[in-house]
Formats: C-alpha cells, structure tokens, sequence
C-alpha cells in the first residue's frame, strides 16, 4: 500500500513584515505500508528556530524510518518500544544540533522548535508530540476523529520544545485505530481554520473539501494546491503565524 502526502509551509505575515523566514518544516517518508512523517514549528524567539526545525523534521523521520524495531505494523508496537524508538530519534537531532552549535557560537537553544508526528499504516497507528501543533487523524468509517492536542505552559503563547532540558517528560504518545481517511499534521498557525473552535474535531468545511481534491491530483499537484492556499492573503485576517499543514492518505 502507498501514502499519497501532500504538504506545504507558508511565511505568516508577521513574519514578512519583519524580513524573518518561515519557521516552519516538514518531512515524511514510507517504508512499505508505513508513514512516518513530522511537522515542527520554530520559536519565534529563538535566532535559528527555521534551521532547528528543518533539522529535527528530516532527522526524526528518517532515524524513526530506519529503526530496525519499527516493522511493519505500527498498530503492534508497544508503547514502551515506540517511546524509545523516538526518543533515540530526537536524542540523536538534538546532538548533531548541539554540535553544530559550538562551531558556530550558538546555543542548542537557539534552535528551539515543537515536534508533531506521526507512524502509521492504513488501519492506525501512533501520534508522538511535544509541544504545540494538532496531529488527527480522519477515519473512513463513522468515528470521532484521533486528536492530539497542543501542549502549554502557564501562559497561551508558552509552549514546550524538543531543545528543551525537560523535553523527555513532555514527549506524549497517542495511538488510533480504524480506517484511515487521512493523517494530517499541522503547526498552530493552521489550528484556526483546520480546527473546530474548541480543538477537539477537524474544521470540515476547510479539510473535507481539500481531502476531497487531494484525492484526485498527484502530490505534486496537490501540494502546489496547499501552498496557494496556506499563502492566500486571506489567512492574514486569521492569524500572522506561519502555516505548515500535512496530509497523508492512504492509497
């Protein structure tokens, strides 16, 4: 079975106003009948957030993917054993990060960024998560859509990163089963038009009809599609974030 995934990453005009690049990155990859795919939003206060999070998307998705205990159904893997699967992962991001750092006279912390992810196949699988961003996932059947919800601190705008001293005791697993329809990972500058007002459900006015599209065009297409839409101006009047949002469907 093959994932079709589709996904994209638009600058917030917050962003452009202030010459910053976007923050955000994305990754996926499939190993067989398995996804594994990440999104990872950069701190705003953090000077090298947008090479921080390109870093951990491409580096978790691929040591996550190359994990010799990973298999073939993810459905089967023991909580336990996908925890330390990840967090080797992040683990060994956060070292090359750190490395990388001293050379350049940076702090790890200046690479500060939120992970979302997920391993799947077409009956389910598992969310991983630390800190900000939504991961759902849609179901052929009817059944309430798999939510992960973002994770804050104290405050709205506080949040908890993977560059963080604590980012083991922030690490949540979810696991979903069912008939998959779609994954769809995004960062929080999408929560306000993909998600219902209270978080718990897609917004299907927004992500139905572009399920619908996706399901008949190539992920080139598809994603092209994406991006127009993430960067329409009209999603400045919703939020000045940048707008990362992936899909994956299964074939």
């Amino acid at each position: 079975m093959a994932w079709r995934v589709v996904a994209a990453s638009a600058t917030g005009r917050s962003h452009l106003d202030r010459g910053q690049p976007c923050q955000d990155a994305f990754a996926s990859t499939c190993v067989g009948p398995v996804l594994v795919a990440a999104v990872c939003d950069g701190a705003g206060s953090a000077s090298h957030s947008d090479v921080g999070a390109q870093h951990v998307a491409s580096a978790v998705v691929s040591a996550v993917a190359a994990h010799p205990a990973l298999g073939s159904r993810p459905l089967e893997l023991g909580v336990d054993v996908l925890r330390a699967i990840i967090e080797r992962a992040v683990n060994d991001a956060r070292g090359e990060l750190a490395m990388a750092s001293v050379s350049k006279g940076l702090r790890l912390a200046d690479h500060a960024c939120t992970l979302v992810g997920a391993v799947a196949e077409a009956r389910g699988g598992w969310f991983f998560h630390v800190g900000d961003g939504v991961a759902a996932c849609a179901f052929a059947q009817p059944q309430a859509t798999a939510v992960s919800l973002p994770a804050n601190g104290e405050y709205a705008n506080e949040t908890w990163f993977v560059t963080g001293d604590n980012w083991q005791q922030q690490l949540r697993l979810m696991r979903f089963e069912g008939d998959v329809e779609a994954v769809v990972l995004m960062s929080d500058g999408v929560q306000p038009f993909a998600m219902n007002r209270d978080g718990s459900e897609l917004f299907q006015p927004f992500i139905g009809p572009v399920i619908r599209y996706l399901r008949g065009v190539d992920e080139a297409q598809g994603s092209q599609a994406l991006q127009a839409t993430l960067a329409d101006p009209r999603t400045d009047q919703i939020t000045g974030d940048d707008k990362t949002l992936l899909l994956a469907l299964p074939g």
